[in-house]
């Protein structure tokens, strides 16, 4: 799709292991800018999801991210927000497929890498219609792009650092992937994140689902799954060169700063008579 040597120059600022994700990295760049660029998208939509952690704050990006996750700001039909959406991106990404859901609306848009042999990529644009709201509001974040492929810049509805890593707090409780630790440690190492707006923050997310979770609850779903092959294996093709998955070390550091500050005592681990 992007000719190879454009591919090579955005290397310089996406150094992933392989050609086909700096050509991804590239696309949902420009996917960005077009998307906010459009009026009726700047102010129906806000970005959220570790591409939104990794290109508008924890910069450069440890770890490769390969979706664009939106949330719609306030209520409405969601018609003309999808409109516009394809008017945005269809016509250099070509037709997505799409299917509307309770409370999602999903675009799926598939394209052949440059490389040889190519490779089928996918571009997955997902839009939250239900959660309208923010707990500690909405916030701009600029965005550019500079490539001899396309440039182009914006300004991008967002959360706050810490709402970003109480939605990842969520995903963690809620899934079964390594990257949502890995995303939480490596924003926790970031000296403009607050452990207590983001566990109180993640505290008002699942009050709202109806769901509060205690101190002990959560690290006993954590448990479960750090030794789990799925969970782990997760990262195993996402990280820049030169990190590392240590999934206890993140744990130690997520249960400490974080899972700690919720209510209740901690969980007592059962042990054999």
């Amino acid at each position: 799709m992007i000719p190879r040597d454009y591919i090579t120059q955005w290397r310089a600022t996406a150094p992933w292991n392989e050609d086909f994700q700096v050509e991804q990295d590239l696309v949902i760049s420009r996917a960005l800018i077009e998307i906010f660029s459009d009026p009726v998208l700047a102010g129906a939509l806000a970005f959220r999801g570790g591409t939104a952690l990794y290109k508008l704050y924890l910069t450069p990006p440890a770890r490769y991210s390969e979706d664009i996750d939106l949330v719609q700001v306030g209520p409405g039909p969601a018609d003309p927000m999808m409109d516009a959406l394809r008017n945005a991106l269809d016509p250099w990404l070509g037709e997505a497929r799409w299917k509307q859901s309770q409370g999602r609306v999903t675009f799926v848009y598939r394209f052949l890498s440059e490389g040889i042999p190519a490779v089928r990529l996918r571009l997955k644009v997902e839009i939250n219609t239900r959660e309208h709201f923010s707990v500690l509001d909405f916030t701009e974040r600029p965005f550019s792009v500079e490539s001899r492929w396309y440039s182009g810049e914006a300004n991008i509805t967002t959360f706050e650092l810490d709402e970003l890593l109480a939605t990842k707090m969520r995903a963690l409780y809620q899934r079964r992937k390594g990257r949502d630790l890995f995303d939480l440690a490596m924003g926790l190492q970031d000296a403009r994140s607050n452990p207590a707006r983001i566990a109180a923050a993640f505290r008002e997310y699942m009050d709202r689902e109806g769901s509060p979770v205690t101190r002990a609850i959560f690290e006993q779903n954590l448990a479960g799954k750090i030794g789990d092959t799925q969970f782990n294996a997760d990262m195993s093709a996402l990280l820049r060169p030169g990190f590392e998955w240590r999934p206890t070390e993140a744990v130690r550091t997520v249960s400490g700063q974080l899972i700690s500050l919720l209510p209740g005592e901690p969980w007592k681990r059962e042990t054999d008579d």
